[in-house]
């Protein structure tokens, strides 16, 4: 569900309940938290050369127990068989506590995700195109802590298991073989820290602010654990109101990973949240680096429009960086705004093609 190849059609429409209003508005920091309940719901249909008629929708209800508590479910099915379901408990809901002071908050997130047609190119930053594909299947339990030491500054701690397959082995592909790390069945069990400095009006939808966030992941290789690596991650975004409603944003994202790692927590570029003009799991090694820069400005109502770049690439270790041979891509999308989420197509331009991309939520 997350590329799209041929053609693919949204049904857009915000079903507002128990008095709510659609707009993506928040009380002020000073403000206290709001009791107001509200759901937002979006119904999906599309088609795809590759997984057929899709099908499914998303639904965000909020302080259905007035205790600023939110549920997020997606599901999501095709009729060549690919299956995407995830749900999400946010207490406070992650909107709420957007510049406040809280003592604790919660995050709680299960993923299920089957894809028939993922992609594997090797490692490196030069790596060739391939048009072959197999199934993968991923099932994964993410738990998060935070504490909000002031309105801007955040730290956070968690735990995560992922269950990963990947099948359908072929070397004569030159694709994924039995002998790359993470190839058939693997099981990690992780520990995660992260320090945020954010000061954005919004999570949602920003218009203005800073986002500086520092995180460590280690996973443990144990009796339920296969791996034993570490990975370090640091983005900074930022967000300039240019007049009403039109936005610049602009993001700086670099990560590093060591140790005994499969291929599907290596470093990437290419896939929806990345580098918009290249196929899913593009360029793989231990250490990236990306830009984006996004224009964001309103088209009607609900809907908005938004003029993208992103540039990219690899390194086999961050000591490696430098400012050659980066992948870039530009591209035009859309926008449609509710209430607790915002809707999102992109299509991206590359010297390898045009891709496009049907998400939930803004890349950063």
């Amino acid at each position: 569900m997350k590329t799209t190849h041929t053609f693919l059609i949204g049904l857009l429409f915000d079903v507002a309940l128990f008095g709510s209003v659609s707009g993506g508005t928040r009380p002020a920091p000073s403000d206290p938290l709001v009791r107001q309940r509200s759901a937002s719901a979006f119904p999906i249909l599309m088609y795809d050369s590759d997984i057929g008629f899709g099908f499914g929708g998303k639904g965000v209800v909020k302080n259905r127990f007035k205790k600023d508590e939110s549920f997020d479910l997606i599901l999501f099915g095709s009729t060549k068989g690919e299956q995407w379901y995830v749900f999400t408990f946010s207490i406070p809901d992650f909107e709420i506590r957007q510049g406040r002071r809280y003592p604790l908050a919660l995050d709680l997130k299960l993923t299920y995700d089957k894809i028939l047609k993922s992609n594997f190119f090797g490692f490196g930053n030069g790596t060739r195109d391939n048009p072959f594909q197999f199934p993968t299947e991923i099932t994964k339990l993410e738990l998060i802590l935070g504490h909000a030491f002031s309105k801007s500054i955040i730290a956070e701690a968690g735990f995560r298991f992922s269950a990963f397959s990947a099948y359908g082995f072929d070397p004569a592909w030159g694709t994924i073989a039995s002998t790359t790390p993470g190839a058939g069945q693997s099981r990690i069990s992780s520990l995660n820290a992260g320090f945020r400095w954010d000061t954005r009006d919004s999570q949602i939808h920003p218009h203005r602010g800073w986002r500086l966030n520092w995180s460590l992941e280690k996973a443990l290789k144990s009796s339920v654990s296969d791996w034993d690596f570490l990975k370090i991650r640091m983005e900074t975004s930022a967000y300039a109101s240019l007049w009403k409603n039109h936005v610049l944003a602009g993001r700086f994202w670099t990560q590093h990973v060591s140790g005994n790692v499969p291929y599907s927590e290596m470093s990437k570029i290419g896939d929806s949240w990345t580098a918009r003009g290249y196929k899913a799991d593009r360029f793989l090694d231990r250490a990236m680096a990306l830009t984006s820069l996004e224009y964001r400005f309103p088209v009607y109502r609900k809907i908005g429009g938004v003029a993208f770049t992103d540039a990219g690439r690899v390194w086999p270790g961050i000591q490696k960086f430098g400012f050659t041979d980066w992948h870039g891509n530009w591209g035009m999308g859309l926008r449609y705004y509710l209430e607790n989420f915002v809707v999102r197509l992109d299509i991206g331009k590359s010297p390898e093609g045009t891709r496009m991309f049907f998400m939930f939520g803004q890349v950063f």
